[in-house]
């Protein structure tokens, strides 16, 4: 873990260990109360105007139905899930792109829940909008775990 830290001033470690698989079973426990953190840029079809996007910030605890991708169906089963988007913060880009900050509970498919999957995720950024909507870029900003236990020094 030092000397990942020392090596470069673009990434830090914290509390690098190795851990039993029962200790990994911690993970898993309360995943559906774990949240994310992301951010994306969007692209619409229409033309958008800052007014256009800024009502998305108002919407809290928004509850979706995804369900289960047709890319993941190999190895899981079809299942309808309901997931929450906690927040949303819009940044207006342009006409056609503004960046988007969610806040989500663990699972929830981002990509799916802006352009809707083929309806497979309702509502979705393009029915909410009225528009045709595509993410371009999608970075985890956060995982909201308190795991694994923290080393002394």
């Amino acid at each position: 873990m030092k000397k990942i830290n020392k090596s470069s001033n673009k990434i830090q470690v914290r509390d690098l260990q190795l851990v039993s698989r029962e200790a990994i079973g911690h993970i898993k426990e309360g995943e559906e109360e774990k949240t994310k953190t992301y951010s994306a840029l969007i692209w619409t079809n229409k033309v958008i105007q800052k007014k256009d996007i800024e009502f998305l910030n108002d919407i809290k605890d928004l509850k979706i139905e995804q369900k289960t991708p047709l890319w993941v169906l190999h190895r899981r089963p079809m299942a309808l899930r309901t997931r929450v988007i906690h927040s949303m913060e819009t940044h207006y880009v342009d006409e056609h792109h503004f960046r988007l900050y969610l806040k989500t509970q663990a699972g929830t498919y981002i990509k799916e829940f802006v352009h809707g999957y083929f309806g497979r995720t309702r509502p979705n950024i393009g029915s909410l909008m009225n528009v045709t909507a595509d993410i371009l870029e999608l970075d985890v900003e956060s995982v909201d775990v308190d795991w694994p236990p923290a080393l002394d020094d």
